[in-house]
């Protein structure tokens, strides 16, 4: 039994063997096959685009020539931009979030259309239409959501800047600019300096934006919403729109009038006009507002002015505590803020006849030392200025001024009633903006008007120069002819005779004395 069993394995051995080396032998010569790799239908090449690698937050990233890169609002946001208005916002964010923003955005717009692409290697995915596109990818072990406005995501400047694209390790997450979840939101300016309740139909837009410091929204509509911190009154508005033909409604938010503009502009489209003026002037430690404005547009009234829209604006809140003080609408008897300071000291300088007509030729060219005088009470300013021109001395100039606010220590004057040599001045006739000025000479201020009979018949043009009390002119020296203020052309020699008349006879002795008063130039009688 036991051979019969020996033999019976030793042959299926055998035959084992066999089959192995058969299969050998069928297996010779044949060469190992290559793995099939599918081309990616959706790659992109990168192009090549001139520029310079940049560290800007928490990215690394191209920077093409002609072009800049500012850090956002956090580490986490940089903006990419060129002279045209044309960028790219890059935000580490949370990738659900990108997904929602991107949805969103094409529920909101059905003109939006998906795309999806590979770029060195890493897959893009978002929405696009025209110039305009977001997309979001996995680039290290961050998500990064980029918006682009003003170019094709296939443009080479944008495929060039994403493919090479680095985020910082540990680099922070930050909320979507612009992401709209469909419940709606409140929009804050300046830490509470005011809020602004939106809907879901609205996106809050990169702090960055030239626009506002909103930008939202609905369909293909846009809103921008911005503090005002440099406001004249609602005149200024007015004077805008004058040549249009507008409607004006008036109505009450958060407790103070309110104004909507709507009329046809310039490119034939509605633009709906929000103003909130306020009498006091809000600020904190980086941002400053004396009226809140918003505004939009659309093919129609309707469309412009939309539900939407006027519950955006009717739902501002302003922050009555962040008020500071008094500001261009202000009715208060009493000085308004440190910018009475600037102007509440005594003036030196001179005023000139800079052109007449004929009946006053002769004046041209004449010029009187004077001392001037500001008082403020509220947001009104009452200039005096007595000259030297005779030996009991003149009040040639009694006028009162509006002072406007605009983030400088003085602001700046506008005319509303008074009289200059005996001649009426009323509003705007004319104006002192010592920020202008400072751009030639430092503490300075200029006053030019011209001045008419009660019949409207212009009678000569007359410019006021002044320095604070103390001022040493001296430096009329080192400032080039061409830049010297214009009146003072018909003065020959150029240089020595722009000082006041009796600056070397009378002010130098005594500028560095208590400033006298304005009857104190009694008597300084110009030859």
């Amino acid at each position: 039994m036991s051979k019969k069993m020996t033999f019976r394995k030793k042959g299926l051995a055998v035959i084992l063997c066999l089959m192995m080396g058969i299969a050998t032998i069928a297996g010779c010569g044949k060469q190992e096959e290559t793995p099939v790799v599918e081309e990616d239908e959706d790659a992109l090449e990168v192009p090549e685009v001139k520029g310079k690698e940049e560290t800007v937050g928490a990215f690394t990233l191209l920077v093409p020539k002609g072009m800049e890169a500012e850090e956002g609002s956090s580490e986490s946001v940089v903006t990419l931009s060129d002279d045209d208005d044309a960028n790219i916002v890059f935000q580490v964010v949370d990738k659900g979030d990108a997904k929602d923003y991107v949805k969103a955005l094409k529920e909101e717009d059905d003109s939006f259309e998906d795309v999806s692409f590979s770029l060195d290697g890493t897959k893009w995915t978002g929405a696009a239409y025209k110039k305009d596109f977001v997309v979001y990818a996995k680039i290290g072990k961050a998500t990064v959501l980029a918006i682009g406005t003003g170019y094709k995501y296939t443009d080479d400047i944008p495929l060039a800047v994403l493919a090479s694209l680095e985020v910082e390790d540990g680099a922070e997450t930050v909320a979507i600019s612009g992401a709209s979840s469909g419940k709606g939101g409140t929009f804050v300016y300046g830490d509470g300096l005011y809020t602004v309740q939106y809907s879901g139909d609205y996106r809050e837009a990169d702090p960055s934006s030239e626009f506002g410091d909103l930008v939202s929204a609905d369909g293909k509509q846009k809103v921008y919403i911005t503090a005002v911190s440099d406001w004249s009154g609602l005149d200024d508005l007015e004077n805008e729109i004058m040549y249009y033909d507008y409607e004006l409604e008036e109505f009450t938010v958060d407790g103070k009038d309110a104004y909507l503009f709507t009329y046809e502009d310039y490119f034939g489209d509605i633009t709906a006009n929000f103003v909130i003026p306020l009498d006091y002037v809000y600020s904190n430690q980086s941002q400053q507002m004396v009226a809140v404005q918003i505004y939009t547009s659309g093919s129609t009234v309707e469309e412009a002015a939309s539900d939407a829209f006027l519950e955006l604006v009717k739902s501002v809140d302003i922050d009555d505590e962040a008020c500071t003080y008094e500001g261009p609408g202000s009715s208060s008897g009493t000085v308004s803020g440190d910018w009475a300071e600037y102007w509440e000291r005594g003036w030196y300088g001179f005023w000139i006849v800079s052109d007449a007509c004929s009946d006053y030729e002769s004046n041209i060219g004449y010029a009187y030392d004077c001392l001037a005088t500001f008082e403020c009470d509220g947001d009104e300013v009452h200039m005096q200025v007595v000259d030297a021109k005779s030996d009991k001395g003149t009040l040639d100039v009694d006028v009162y001024f509006d002072h406007y606010t605009d983030n400088t220590v003085s602001g700046w004057l506008i005319s509303n009633d008074g009289q200059i040599l005996g001649y009426d001045i009323g509003y705007y006739d004319t104006y002192i903006d010592p920020e202008s000025d400072s751009e030639l000479l430092d503490d300075y201020i200029s006053m030019y008007v011209s001045l008419y009979d009660t019949d409207g018949t212009w009678v000569l043009d007359i410019s006021f120069f002044l320095r604070p009390w103390g001022a040493d002119f001296s430096d009329f020296d080192y400032v080039d002819e061409a830049d010297l203020p214009y009146m003072c052309v018909n003065w020959t020699p150029v240089h020595a005779d722009m000082y006041p008349f009796n600056y070397d006879s009378w002010y130098v002795n005594i500028m560095d004395d208590p400033f006298p008063g304005l009857d104190a130039i009694i008597g300084q009688t110009v030859d």
